[in-house]
């Protein structure tokens, strides 16, 4: 499933005008995209269902055409209603789906309604919480510690096509032979029924080549000599094309920008074009205040800008695929992302689910099929923090790793885990031992033996040591920090002062960054972000090292000088 595209011979409009919203039996504006939650005081806690209804004018001329809704992400279960009929389910967060229809009034206005829910459950993702902590824990009740927004997240698009186009394209460049400069392409393009029978041809840099369409799906293999390879100093992007053609003339074009670069492994580092990286960045969150999840472009432009300006090279889509405007400019500044699953506060009710399991995996088909063109994506991330102490996380995890891989084998796919810290079954990790990069949150100093910096550093010293004796396997250690209150100082330093933060920062980044085999280092968070209510949170999580309007606290000029020597 493609992303929407306007070129000479497709058109993709964006539904961005004003929709309404009819909750309980009251209409009233509201923006898309963006979440719901801070848009009204009365929806702020609201988990609907609520309808979303937008008229859509349908020329006649779009009865020749292919028409295609495609929606970037709806949080969470939705219904389309195109004219009062359903045409399409999704219960899939933070991810695409689309529809096609054939219900459309052509020369007409066509009513779009969309039923939005986002209740909180324990069968959901991600999930709500579980049976037996009823009166505890979080308000929203959200098994996870960030704020559980709703809505219309990410454009909606409806896009007019030929009856014969493409549908997928899926690029590989991992046989590629850095040292020689020497770039092997594969290519699978998938196209629809009306287009075999046609011609389709590709061209990337100065080759071309062009195939007789005999079936659904057509493989390109090509060579590329002096290639370019997409690194973080020099991301070098590639324009590929691919168009279905008869005779001269053209039915659909589908451009994108692709990156020739290898990923690979071995003992104790990670290596992009066979040369070890170590990755320095954040966690972070996709949400800022009013837009709440929704996609708020100068967001993005802000947040690169002060991800160079500290000396970042990476983050982590936590917890949660991101929109794609994060990951093309990743590709553009030559930024790596460890890819993310929706996947947080996965408890032992979930992988002893099959509803959910097969929810999971359907969740990682779909985050690979989105984001699979990325150079910038070098990793993808099954779960965060689950309870993979538990016995049967085991053959739960085997399965979403084999998943991952089946779907896409040129990258390597990690899970992160907090066991045996986070979680009542204590440890040890049964499930890690399957994933070829060992990920780990760590929080000495804060969650355990708070405010002893020196306990601190020689545990995670001590930790990361066992982890790699255990496994063999690069390291990354994808969080730790510290809450601060911007403003709040203290001498000696004390938790939740500036101090303490950029003091723990610094000396715990020393620890793991004296070890060979730890290939990232994350802290947690790049900014400061909005929860559900609880006794731990005064409406946020304070562990960014900017604040939620992004102005930099101590611990960013602290990272500054540890990332950049200035």
């Amino acid at each position: 499933m493609l992303r929407t595209q306007s070129n000479l011979f497709r058109s993709a409009i964006e539904m961005s005008n004003m929709w309404k919203i009819k909750f309980h039996g009251k209409e009233r504006p509201i923006a898309v995209s963006s979440s719901w939650n801070e848009q009204y005081e009365d929806l702020f806690l609201e988990e609907g269902p609520i309808d979303y209804i937008y008229d859509l004018d349908v020329p006649e001329a779009w009865k020749e055409r292919r028409v295609r809704f495609y929606f970037g992400a709806i949080n969470t279960k939705s219904k389309v209603y195109i004219n009062g009929d359903l045409v399409c389910t999704n219960e899939i967060g933070y991810l695409p789906f689309e529809c096609i229809t054939k219900t459309l009034k052509y020369g007409s206005t066509n009513e779009i309604r969309i039923e939005v829910e986002n209740k909180l459950s324990k069968d959901g993702l991600p999930a709500g919480r579980m049976p037996g902590f009823e009166e505890e824990g979080n308000f929203p009740p959200a098994n996870f510690d960030f704020f559980p927004y709703g809505g219309i997240i990410r454009m909606p698009y409806v896009e007019v096509l030929s009856k014969a186009s493409i549908t997928d394209i899926n690029f590989r460049s991992d046989r590629s032979v850095p040292s020689k400069k020497l770039g092997i392409v594969e290519i699978a393009i998938e196209v629809t029924e009306e287009s075999v029978g046609k011609d389709l041809e590709i061209s990337i840099g100065d080759l071309s080549q062009r195939k007789k369409i005999s079936g659904k799906q057509v493989e390109f293999h090509l060579e590329i000599k002096d290639a370019k390879f997409w690194d973080v100093d020099n991301p070098y992007l590639y324009d590929l094309r691919a168009r279905i053609l008869s005779d001269r003339e053209v039915f659909d074009e589908y451009k994108v920008k692709v990156g020739i670069r290898t990923v690979s492994l071995d003992d104790k580092h990670i290596l992009l074009n066979d040369k070890p990286i170590k990755l320095l960045g954040f966690g972070k969150h996709e949400e800022f205040p009013i837009e709440g999840q929704g996609t708020f472009k100068p967001l993005i432009v802000k947040d690169y800008d002060l991800l160079r300006w500290i000396g970042a090279n990476s983050f982590r889509t936590s917890h949660y695929p991101y929109s794609e405007e994060w990951l093309d400019m990743a590709d553009q500044l030559g930024f790596l992302v460890i890819d993310e699953a929706p996947h947080v506060g996965l408890e032992k009710y979930h992988m002893d689910n099959p509803q959910t399991v097969k929810l999971c995996n359907e969740n990682i088909k779909k985050l690979i099929n989105r984001d699979k063109n990325h150079p910038s994506v070098i990793m993808w991330s099954v779960a965060n923090e689950p309870d993979s102490a538990y016995s049967k996380s085991d053959e739960f995890f085997k399965t979403l790793y084999d998943t991952a891989k089946s779907s896409d084998p040129t990258r390597p796919v990690t899970m992160v885990s907090c066991v045996p810290f986070c979680k009542k079954s204590g440890g040890p990790d049964v499930a890690m031992r399957h994933f070829d990069v060992i990920s780990v949150n760590r929080y000495y100093g804060w969650y355990n033996h708070q405010g002893k910096i020196d306990e601190a550093e020689k545990l995670l010293s001590d930790d990361l040591d066992a982890l790699y004796k255990e496994y063999k396997r690069p390291i990354v250690l994808t969080e730790f920090g510290a809450d601060a209150i911007s403003g709040f100082h203290a001498n000696p330093p004390q938790m939740f002062s500036e101090e303490y933060q950029s003091e723990y920062i610094e000396r715990l980044f020393k620890i793991a960054n004296e070890k060979d085999f730890v290939s990232g280092i994350h802290v947690w968070a790049f900014a400061d972000f909005k929860t559900a209510q609880n006794i731990h949170r005064p409406l946020y999580n304070y562990k960014g090292v900017f604040t939620r309007d992004r102005n930099p606290k101590m611990a960013a000029h602290t990272l500054r000088k540890l990332w950049k020597g200035r």
